[in-house]
């Protein structure tokens, strides 16, 4: 059961920032079991009843929720074996019929100095935001009363086309939208007296039932091509002009 992290999760963080090597970490195994990856698995555990609530086909499985501290050194500059750093993430899991969705979903991260906790879909996939970009233009209304909620909650950080021209008629609070690659929503922690108590499954549960609605919306649009969004524009435009 989970009964919250504690000052020595905190001083691991900060332990292995400054002795960032594999001896170091063996011989301090058992520290990192006993007060990181242990209270993630239990919070992981913990989350499981809400996160059902949201959505039923979600990887739920604690060990496949928590990440490892193991940082993957192929394709980084920074040669530092290990993270400073965990998270949770909670969302479905792959497979071939839904690979471009798969990056949806729910976290929550943990480190010496921070943390936090949010949704939002972390790699691009341009047939999905083609599917949302659709929407932002037929339905806007749908989305901003989805989006206006969280606005004071939340900080949006967002990942976009840089040249992606916005089409005539885009409702003007959504021209930051429509060229997204990728995004997500994020709310800092900094109540560490709320990190080391039980407290803080309750505050992470209700943060993802808020964002529930967005995820939903988000999860069930379906992709569209690139040359669907263009006829999509190209008959909006005819539409317009012979109005």
């Amino acid at each position: 059961m989970f009964q919250g992290f504690t000052d020595a999760t905190f001083e691991f963080f900060m332990a292995i920032q400054f002795n960032n090597n594999t001896e170091f970490f063996h011989d301090n195994h058992d520290w990192y079991l006993r007060a990181v990856r242990r209270p993630c698995l239990e919070l992981a555990a913990a989350l499981n009843g809400v996160m059902s609530e949201i959505d039923d086909e979600m990887e739920l499985r604690p060990d496949r929720m928590v990440s490892r501290i193991n940082r993957d050194l192929r394709y980084s500059r920074d040669k530092s074996p290990y993270r400073d750093y965990m998270w949770l993430k909670m969302r479905r899991p792959e497979d071939a019929d839904s690979r471009d969705r798969a990056n949806l979903g729910f976290y929550f991260d943990i480190g010496a100095r921070e943390s936090g906790f949010g949704m939002g879909f972390y790699e691009p996939s341009k047939p999905h935001m083609n599917g949302l970009r659709r929407r932002l233009l037929t339905e806007p209304e749908t989305f901003l009363e989805l989006w206006r909620p969280l606005r004071a909650d939340y900080a949006l950080h967002i990942d976009a086309f840089k040249r992606m021209k916005r089409p005539e008629g885009l409702h003007p609070a959504l021209d930051v939208w429509y060229p997204v690659r990728s995004f997500w929503f994020s709310h800092d922690i900094r109540d560490f007296t709320l990190l080391k108590s039980p407290a803080l499954v309750d505050l992470l549960a209700d943060g993802y039932r808020q964002l529930a609605p967005m995820y939903r919306y988000l999860r069930d649009i379906p992709s569209e091509s690139d040359e669907d969004l263009t006829k999509i524009l190209r008959d909006r435009t005819t539409t317009r002009q012979k109005g």
